[in-house]
């Protein structure tokens, strides 16, 4: 089954929950300051393979399909050239990865789907303009160009803080055969963090790209902060709202300033976030739901269990 006929059928897709965070606070992981955790599937893959699978599992236990981004969000040539693993092929390695547990599942495999994950160039808590359209297409064109030679199901551009780069990138991802998705960085005010609304940066995207992206969605955010952004008078009642489907969640309220600039992973209360994402597939038709810094396989399951509810 593929990617888009999933998105199109399915009323709830799970994404798991965090993986750096988790990483780092729970196991003491080495985690490459240029590539982040994508090293770990030469250095520890079996650790970075437990995590994947606590998530999976949740999937299959509710039998709901889920999205799974490979580690590579912060690889990209740049940050390659710095890492020590600069000779290895990282990112077909990291799809091959996956793709290994994903067989392992069998039947359930169908169900799960495989996102060639990239990130922006600088700080994705930043609005900071680091490259023009045409920079951004340049640059990530490199990776788009790999993953479209690999077997994944669709590619994924998380916490996009800046609309120049996400246009750049959205124009490399549609020039593939893969179907993609724009993920924001997005504030309580309804912007992304350079000020962009949502609803514009949507409207600007889907104007310059010769593909659309499949949906836009937002991750490290609380779900509340998502909820003021949706009805805030720059987006409220705009029709291409409706393009937007998902939400990775982050476990605090904080601003991603704050969060940025905290040595502290802070929590809300894993109910009250639940509820609130139980609100936003309620009140605006979100259909992708997993979590972001702050959560675990706990969240997780919990979400999957509440959400099966409304099914």
């Amino acid at each position: 089954m593929t990617f888009e006929k999933i998105f199109k059928e399915s009323k709830i897709i799970l994404t798991g929950g965090a993986l750096v965070q988790r990483l780092k606070t729970e196991f003491d992981a080495d985690i490459d300051k240029h590539i982040n955790h994508a090293g770990l599937i030469y250095s520890n893959p079996e650790l970075l393979e437990l995590l994947y699978r606590q998530y999976i599992d949740i999937g299959h236990k509710n039998n709901l399909p889920i999205m799974v981004m490979t580690p590579t969000r912060k690889v990209n040539f740049d940050s390659l050239k710095a890492s020590d693993l600069r000779f290895k092929n990282v990112i077909v390695d990291a799809c091959k990865f996956l793709n290994r547990i994903k067989a392992s599942y069998n039947t359930y495999s169908q169900n799960i789907m495989i996102g060639g994950s990239l990130g922006c160039k600088g700080d994705a808590y930043s609005g900071e303009k680091v490259l023009n359209i045409e920079a951004s297409y340049s640059f990530h064109k490199k990776q788009t160009n790999i993953f479209q030679n690999e077997k994944v199901d669709f590619l994924f551009a998380g916490i996009m803080p800046e609309i120049n780069e996400a246009i750049g990138m959205a124009m490399a991802m549609a020039e593939t055969r893969l179907p993609y998705i724009i993920s924001f960085m997005t504030t309580k005010d309804g912007c992304l963090m350079d000020g962009t609304p949502i609803t514009e940066a949507i409207t600007k995207i889907d104007n310059n790209v010769i593909k659309e992206p499949i949906c836009y969605m937002a991750n490290c955010i609380h779900p509340t902060n998502l909820k003021q952004a949706l009805i805030h008078t720059k987006n409220k009642g705009r029709l291409n709202l409706k393009r937007f489907k998902g939400i990775q969640a982050n476990a605090s309220t904080l601003s991603p300033e704050e969060l940025d600039n905290g040595n502290v992973i802070k929590q809300d209360d894993f109910d009250t976030i639940i509820r609130e994402m139980y609100s936003l597939y309620k009140e605006h038709d979100l259909k992708i739901f997993g979590g972001c810094c702050g959560t675990n396989d706990r969240f997780l399951d919990t979400l999957s269990d509440n959400m099966m509810q409304s099914l």
